[in-house]
């Protein structure tokens, strides 16, 4: 980088001084040609004239760019023309700008041959197609990238999508079977131009937009942008920001793009929706409407081509990250439009399905960022559930038009996976039971990690909403099945007895909580009340519990001091992984659990089953029983010890769990597995019963 200092307001009278003079002369010369013209002379002191004055005029827009570095540096609002706008305060003296970010001439005027072809190609001319494949490996290149999206200016680069958008409209409406291809050369056009702008929008990069061009480019994406030959039909410019954004969605955009144009959009989107009502989303059968210039997809990959939601595009390239996505949803104001007012929108595209991917992105991981978000969305969900259910007298929930809550369907599958990620905070916060955080106490931080401080009634009604969806609630289950698992093998390898019983409680009532609410949320749909246990009776069956846990040979090989980091490395890379592990490890388990069990059990049975297999596993994985006269039928001779639980056929697990019984040194305390699931059961049923008896 090389920097330099300028006073920005001596830079402008320089460049508008500069200007003239270029002007002045280059009119001199003019005025002397003609003279000269006149008595048929000639003489190249004219020549050097016009080119002096050239010159000047060209060095002009380079003297008002550093003004504008300076501007920006000084964070000066300035108006089109480069003037600071009424009452902005311009700092004194000199400001320190990166002369790296002035674009060279020669890159500028290469980017003037580029932007001319993109709005040719999006009319259609193959011609300006084939010449922009020359310039595909610069749109990587900030200074070109930044040259380009300049030349063409905010207008420019949002009327393009509209221009692609008319020939789709007439490929459609003459039944003509080149629409697909007309799409396929649309996207290929608008991944260039994303890129570009990906790029131009990069604050790392050696050039970049000036705030200038980014509020020039948030003032066209509010303006209506016409649609050539469509007869005055217009959309606004945000919305062809959209399809530039779904026609590369798996770009690189910076999270300064999210935080402010992004954000910017999301604003946009509410304005309209409060002026305007509901902005209707045309999809292609909708004929007096300009389609998506490109093959979107709707709800949960459908075949038919669905709407062109610009919103849509914006969450789906803001969830390729956990930076991108946490500048976008970092607002409660706008993530509340987004999860609230915002579902008559949805509804007409994807139900949220994008909304969701971009909200996992933001909320699954352990930084106090992600814990953060994942509440402020438990509690806004909440909001919207509580007033659409009741209880009725039989204890059974029954909802109010459960169709407003299907119009955000899309994000239930995310909502389960973002909780799943969050499972030791969800058990530990049905524990502490403590009323709903405020926004500045949303997270805390314990023995050096960061926790998410839920409130309960908050979690019973997003889990009554989340569980109704199968992946969902397998996600939700799967998460909660795995803390439990990897926290009492801790327990029994450090041989804690108290942390081995409080898991045994704590774990049990969560999940008589989820599972209550999976068997509420289906019966009050309709569904039968064996359908919503299934879930959990199937995984015991398969006997999900008597998986070993990884690493837990390092508690003898090393010591209590290994002990504890057992939970830790069985679910480093996430609750939702270490369930699915779970799951894929146990599948040849199955058979070694009765089958009356199956058959008959209720959730609360089925608990007790879970804490006794894991108890089991993890005695047989830690040696936690006694050595003596250990049994032929169930042991290992070299050296002596019981067998792996999973490596046993079915009568060899019968007689083991008598054996175990006997011999073990874990206290056998299944049945206050039991009672802990039907306690929490009872605690989801009150607690939906007091949140909702005033609705």
């Amino acid at each position: 980088m090389t920097f330099s200092s300028i006073d920005a307001t001596e830079m402008h009278q320089l460049g508008y001084g500069v200007q003239n003079a270029g002007k002045g002369l280059t009119e001199c010369a003019a005025q002397l040609r003609a003279i000269l013209n006149e008595v048929e002379l000639t003489h190249p002191g004219v020549a050097v004239i016009g080119r002096i004055g050239q010159w000047l005029t060209d060095q002009a827009p380079d003297l008002y760019r550093r003004r504008d570095l300076a501007y920006e540096a000084g964070k000066v609002d300035v108006d089109v023309f480069g003037n600071p706008v009424p009452g902005a305060v311009v700092p004194a003296g000199m400001t320190r700008i990166d002369e790296t970010r002035i674009i060279p001439a020669t890159v500028r005027a290469e980017a003037a041959q580029a932007a001319p072809l993109f709005t040719a190609a999006a009319r259609g001319d193959a011609g300006a197609r084939e010449k922009l494949a020359a310039f595909a490996e610069r749109l990587s290149e900030p200074q070109f990238a930044t040259a380009l999206v300049e030349q063409l200016g905010a207008r420019g680069l949002l009327a393009i999508p509209a221009a692609m958008g008319t020939r789709v409209r007439k490929a459609l409406d003459a039944d003509d079977a080149s629409a697909a291809a007309v799409r396929r050369q649309n996207r290929d056009v608008l991944s260039m131009l994303s890129r570009a702008l990906a790029t131009a929008t990069d604050p790392t990069g050696s050039a970049r937009l000036s705030r200038k061009s980014l509020e020039e480019l948030k003032q066209q994406g509010r303006t209506e942008i016409p649609a050539p030959d469509m007869g005055g039909l217009t959309n606004p410019g945000y919305w062809s920001l959209g399809q530039i954004l779904a026609a590369a969605p798996r770009q690189a955009y910076s999270a300064w793009f999210m935080k402010t144009i992004g954000q910017d959009m999301i604003r946009w989107d509410r304005d309209y929706l409060k002026q305007h009502r509901v902005r209707f989303l045309p999809k292609d059968t909708d004929v007096y409407n300009l389609p998506a210039p490109i093959d979107t997809r709707p709800f949960q990959g459908s075949d038919a081509i669905g709407t062109a939601d610009p919103i849509a595009a914006l969450m789906t390239v803001a969830g390729t990250s956990r930076e991108r996505a946490q500048a976008l949803l970092d607002s409660r104001d706008l993530l509340t439009y987004l999860l609230k007012d915002r579902r008559p929108q949805w509804a007409m595209g994807d139900r949220g399905e994008s909304l969701g991917t971009a909200m996992e992105a933001a909320m699954k991981g352990t930084d106090a960022g992600s814990k953060r978000l994942a509440v402020i969305a438990t509690q806004l969900l909440a909001d919207e559930v509580k007033p659409r259910v009741s209880v009725n007298d039989a204890g059974e929930i029954e909802f109010k038009n459960p169709s407003e809550l299907d119009r955000l369907s899309g994000i239930r599958r995310s909502m389960g996976r973002i909780l799943a990620e969050h499972s030791d905070d969800v058990v530990f916060s049905y524990f502490w039971n403590q009323p709903r955080a405020d926004d500045n106490e949303l997270t805390g931080h314990v023995d050096g990690r960061n926790t998410a401080r839920f409130n309960p009634t908050d979690l019973d009604l997003v889990m009554l909403e989340t569980a109704v969806d199968d992946q969902g609630y397998q996600a939700l289950l799967r998460g909660e099945i795995a803390d439990m698992r990897g926290k009492i093998d801790q327990g029994l390898a450090a041989g804690n007895e108290k942390l081995l019983n409080n898991v045994i409680a704590l774990n049990s009532t969560a999940l008589g909580h989820l599972v209550e609410a999976r068997r509420m949320a289906l019966v009050g749909r309709g569904r039968e009340a064996d359908a919503a246990d299934e879930e959990l009776r199937k995984l015991v069956q398969e006997g999900i519990g008597l998986v070993p846990v990884p690493f837990a040979g390092q508690a003898g090989k090393a010591g209590l001091e290994a002990a504890g980091s057992i939970y830790e490395n069985f679910v480093k890379g996430g609750y939702t992984k270490a369930g699915d592990w779970l799951v894929k490890q146990s599948g040849h388990a199955g058979g070694k659990t009765g089958k009356a069990f199956s058959d008959a059990a209720s959730n609360d049975l089925a608990a007790q089953e879970l804490v006794k297999q894991m108890l089991a596993s993890s005695a047989v994985a830690h040696e936690a029983y006694s050595h003596k006269d250990l049994n032929p039928f169930i042991a290992v001779k070299n050296p002596p010890r019981v067998k792996d639980p999973l490596d046993m056929n079915k009568a060899e697990y019968e007689y083991f769990t008598r054996w175990i019984a006997d011999n073990t040194t874990v206290p056998a305390n299944y049945k206050e597995a039991q009672q802990s699931a039907y306690i929490g059961a009872k605690e989801l049923r009150d607690n939906l019963k007091a949140a909702t008896k005033d609705e």
